[in-house]
C-alpha cells in the first residue's frame, strides 16, 4: 500500500465509521484504529510477516466452506463427482458444490495441487469456514 491508498482507506474508515482495519501481504503488513486512545499514543511492534505467517510443518492445507449449506461432490446425482482423492486441480476449478437457499454455489480451488483427502461426504451439511478437502499444494 501507498500513502494514497492508506489514506483512502483511512477516509472510508471514518466515512463508514470503522474502527479497525487490518491488511497484509507477503511483504507488509498494515493495522489501522480510529477512535480515542485518551490522548496517549501507542505503537505495538509487528512481527516481521516470516515469522507471522509461517506455516505449522502438521497442518494440511485444505479448502474450506465458503457459506452454510449442503455440499455435493458431483454437479447432479448422475454424474460423477467433481474430485476425488490422488486428483491435482488448478487454481480456480470448481470441485464441489454447496446449496443455500435453493442456490447452488461452486467451490473452488484456491491454490493448485493434489487432493489428498475429502473430508466431508455428499449431501452433508457444512458450516462457513468448515474445512471440505485436504490439498497439497504445488
Amino acid at each position: 500500500m501507498n500513502l494514497d491508498e492508506i489514506k483512502a482507506v483511512m477516509a472510508l474508515m471514518k466515512q463508514n465509521d470503522v474502527t479497525e482495519f487490518e491488511y497484509e501481504n507477503d511483504e507488509q503488513r498494515y493495522k489501522l484504529k480510529r477512535g480515542s486512545t485518551q490522548g496517549v499514543p501507542t505503537t505495538q511492534p509487528v512481527a516481521p510477516v516470516e515469522e507471522a505467517v509461517a506455516p505449522v510443518a502438521d497442518e494440511p492445507t485444505t479448502i474450506n466452506a465458503t457459506m452454510v449449506g449442503i455440499f455435493y461432490e458431483a454437479p447432479s446425482p448422475d454424474e460423477k463427482a467433481f474430485v476425488k482423492v490422488g486428483d491435482q486441480v488448478e487454481k480456480g476449478q470448481t470441485i464441489g458444490v454447496i446449496e443455500a437457499m435453493k442456490m447452488m454455489h461452486d467451490v473452488v480451488a484456491d491454490h493448485a495441487g493434489k487432493i489428498t483427502k475429502v473430508l466431508v461426504a455428499n449431501e452433508e451439511n457444512v458450516e462457513f469456514d468448515q474445512p471440505l478437502f485436504e490439498i497439497e499444494i504445488d
